[in-house]
């Protein structure tokens, strides 16, 4: 039985003043590459430096280059929505915390607020994903319209069931569904593993997403283990199962970014009771339709991709598996091309979450991403290492 809160640890005229452009910012890859900009790239060492870019974020994941080299993040959002349960241990909420902030001057400017949360036994979660690509700002819901509960007010089960594990277009500050792979792969999963369904509590939930060659995105869901495609009118295909691995173990993908050899490389999250060396990277190539393990010996991870010099890096929530003892200390993997493993930023991360190649050779993370109720939801950091 798959449970959401097991798969993730898991104004308009403003916004779209935001997303044109204007200001300046640090170039994105893209930008730093058209200018010629990434010859001083290179590997980090256990030495490179860990500064603080930004703070005061609610519960940050994914991050993304917008336009003009803005730096954005998905925040998942504080707890709370409309709650039901006898107690904290049991509350579950459903809302519209959930935002996506940039935050190139250090500090959180909003420029998309009111998308879809759930929170669940002290674990938030929201939007995830996000991307900036063609012009258009996405990003990921969470869960899937199948698990919006019926005890909700009209106004918001409307509004969840239309974009609970939906892919959002929200470039001009509002969302609009693009394409909903969430009910997609929960119905792909309910007719051919319903073995999944035998008790309560199942769900979609889709993670994140890497450009599709020729158009379109992969999509990854940490709730459902299938990998999906999105073709550019937002048809969805399941094209495959990521296996359960450990065995029985709430083992679920959480990354995904595509390599210079056009294979797919995708991050594991195992679940409780797994060692601190249980999770895989897996590469798959779309062609063959194989899951093998390219990298072994990583703790759960929460992000992963390729830095624009080649290597590949990994961020591990907590180095000690799950469930970890006091604050869960994270850290950064990086991969060099020759197969050589450093640790970066080594005691000086928090639930780290994922990964963000920066023009320079650097890479930034969310930091604190998932505080409460260790401490406070709106202590989210991201990080840049080198």
């Amino acid at each position: 039985m798959r449970r959401l809160n097991k798969s993730r640890l898991a104004g308009a005229a403003a916004a779209v003043l935001a997303l044109t452009g204007a200001g300046v910012g640090a170039p994105g890859p893209a930008a730093a590459e058209a200018a010629g900009d990434t010859g001083g790239a290179g590997t980090l060492t256990a030495d490179s430096p860990v500064t603080v870019v930004a703070n005061e974020l609610h519960e940050p994941r994914s991050l993304t280059w917008g336009p003009g080299g803005r730096l954005l993040v998905a925040e998942a959002g504080t707890p709370g929505g409309a709650c039901d349960g006898p107690d904290l241990d049991s509350l579950v909420c459903h809302g519209l915390r959930g935002s996506v902030a940039d935050v190139t001057s250090g500090k959180p400017d909003r420029i998309v607020t009111g998308l879809p949360t759930h929170f669940n036994t002290g674990e938030s979660v929201g939007p995830n994903g996000v991307k900036y690509l063609d012009g258009r700002l996405y990003v990921l819901s969470p869960g899937s319209p199948q698990g919006v509960p019926d005890w909700l007010s009209d106004n918001l089960e409307r509004k969840l069931t239309r974009e609970y594990g939906a892919l959002l277009d929200i470039t001009r500050g509002r969302s609009v569904v693009k394409s909903n792979p969430g009910r997609a792969n929960y119905g792909w999963m309910r007719e051919n593993h319903p073995e999944y369904f035998e008790g309560p509590g199942f769900d979609a939930n889709v993670y994140d997403m890497t450009p599709k060659p020729g158009g379109g995105l992969y999509v990854i869901d940490s709730a459902s283990n299938t990998l999906s495609s999105i073709d550019r009118r937002g048809n969805v295909e399941v094209l495959d199962f990521m296996p359960y691995t450990p065995a029985g173990t709430d083992a679920v993908p959480t990354c995904i970014d595509t390599g210079p050899d056009g294979a797919l490389y995708i991050g594991q999250l195992t679940g409780y009771g797994n060692s601190a060396t249980a999770a895989n990277v897996y590469r798959y190539d779309p062609a063959v339709g194989d899951w093998e393990v390219w990298e072994s010996g990583f703790s759960t991870i929460t992000g992963c991709g390729f830095g624009v010099n080649g290597d590949f890096y990994v961020t591990e929530f907590a180095t000690t598996g799950l469930p970890w003892t006091g604050d869960p200390k994270g850290d950064v993997v990086q991969i060099a091309k020759d197969g050589t493993r450093t640790r970066l930023a080594e005691g000086e991360l928090l639930a780290p979450h994922g990964f963000l190649a920066g023009p320079d050779g650097s890479v930034y993370v969310a930091n604190n991403s998932q505080m409460w109720p260790r401490g406070q939801a709106t202590d989210g950091q991201v990080v840049k290492i080198g």
